[in-house]
């Protein structure tokens, strides 16, 4: 029951977006759920950004109704702000019993699956398998100039944006990948954009695409299992909703369809939280753990091929990422200008020099693809020590709500 003596509480893991209405006369703001609990977004005035800011479990509708009037001298009726509440309860955006029950019973259904059913299907790409073929064909290029001889790429680092405006660099990293005969599995590194306290997050099932799935490699599972000092299923739950390994399992199914490789899919928390001034090889338990992939790896590429993929984007900026900044042509091309220079160090294999320049500034872009390519060198490195990497496209993106993301081409 939601009165005035109610104190709501925002849903964890809500984004606020700022908008425009249709006929861009009016400033809105979009709550979107990250978390997966409702896939419904919620449009509204983006003058109740700052009854929302209240909404924080501290305040009950009648004091955000006082602090309201002492803020903006507007006394706003009891009713309409017990109806903003009750608008939030309804689609699951306040954190109550009600919406924590939503999410166990989804994290206990996830658990009880067998395979990791696509969540972006229909919505990102065509859940109709000759209509994905098409749509993705339509970004698809094959390179007619070889630069690199079949059978002797590593890894490979790929965007995660949506396909409509990654389309032409994940064709260029795609492109690349399908002149090789396939490899016999697949490592792929993917930003857990939700978090985790987990540096690695894993998970046994396969992977769903319309194209059939792709099988989890059980026994790379289980030896990756084994030099981790935690449980990396703790967390498997993250995989649900989680777009940066479902969309490159598209398009390895793409190029590769009914002779898909098995593959090891990993979800990478943010090793920023606990390596800010120092990278992760000087943190122990960091380096113990890759140290052990790097000999697991460098002893199974002995009798196979591995493939190391990184699904990762590069900086965010702008209003949608929390800048009060314009964006401008000399921004974009200042971005780019310290992309470039932050992927020199990729091109060199130096994964401390790459994880050091990123953080430098406390990561002011937001590379959210820090980690995952951190531990895709790490591997290709211990692979392939002499891998000459090779930039193959660089790209910017708008962001429709303000801003724009970079994302980069890069083959081993």
């Amino acid at each position: 029951m939601i009165d005035i003596n109610y104190k709501p509480v925002l849903k964890r893991e809500t984004e606020i977006l700022p908008a425009m209405d249709e006929k861009k006369q009016m400033s809105l703001i979009v709550l979107r759920d990250k978390e997966g609990i409702t896939n419904k977004n919620l449009a509204m005035p983006a003058e109740l950004l700052l009854i929302l800011q209240m909404f924080d479990g501290s305040n009950s509708i009648k004091e955000i109704q006082s602090n309201i009037m002492k803020q903006t001298n507007v006394l706003l009726p009891e009713s309409e702000l017990i109806h903003l509440a009750e608008e939030l309860d309804n689609a699951l955006f306040l954190e109550n019993e009600k919406t924590a029950a939503v999410r166990i019973s989804l994290i206990d259904d996830f658990k009880k699956a067998t395979t990791r059913k696509p969540c972006h299907c229909g919505i990102s790409y065509p859940d109709d398998t000759l209509e994905l073929t098409s749509f993705i064909s339509g970004l698809y290029k094959i390179e007619k100039d070889i630069s690199i001889t079949p059978n002797t790429l590593s890894g490979a680092i790929s965007p995660h944006i949506d396909f409509r405006r990654g389309g032409r660099v994940y064709s260029s990293t795609y492109s690349k990948l399908h002149q090789l005969s396939k490899p016999d599995t697949i490592i792929a590194f993917g930003t857990s954009h939700r978090g985790g306290n987990s540096p690695f997050i894993m998970t046994r099932k396969n992977y769903e695409t319309p194209y059939g799935e792709i099988e989890t490699d059980k026994d790379l599972y289980q030896k990756f299992k084994d030099i981790l000092w935690y449980d990396p299923d703790e967390e498997e739950y993250y995989h649900k909703n989680e777009h940066s390994l479902e969309f490159q399992s598209i398009w390895i199914k793409y190029i590769w369809r009914e002779n898909t490789p098995k593959w090891l899919p990993v979800l990478t928390s943010r090793f920023e939280r606990f390596a800010t001034d120092i990278t992760p090889s000087k943190i122990d338990s960091m380096e113990k753990m890759f140290k052990s992939a790097e000999r697991l790896v460098s002893e199974i590429s002995k009798d196979k091929k591995i493939l190391i993929i990184a699904g990762a984007d590069l900086s965010h900026v702008g209003p949608r990422f929390g800048d009060d900044i314009n964006i401008t042509p000399q921004l974009k091309s200042d971005i780019e200008k310290k992309d470039r220079e932050k992927i020199e160090y990729i091109l060199k294999l130096d994964y401390d020099g790459f994880y050091s320049a990123v953080m430098k500034d406390k990561n002011s872009t937001r590379i959210c693809g820090l980690s995952p390519i951190y531990s895709s060198l790490r591997l290709i490195k211990a692979i392939k020590p002499e891998s000459k990497p090779e930039l193959l496209d660089y790209a910017q993106a708008d962001d429709p709500f303000g801003g724009f993301v970079s994302f980069a081409s890069i083959v081993f």
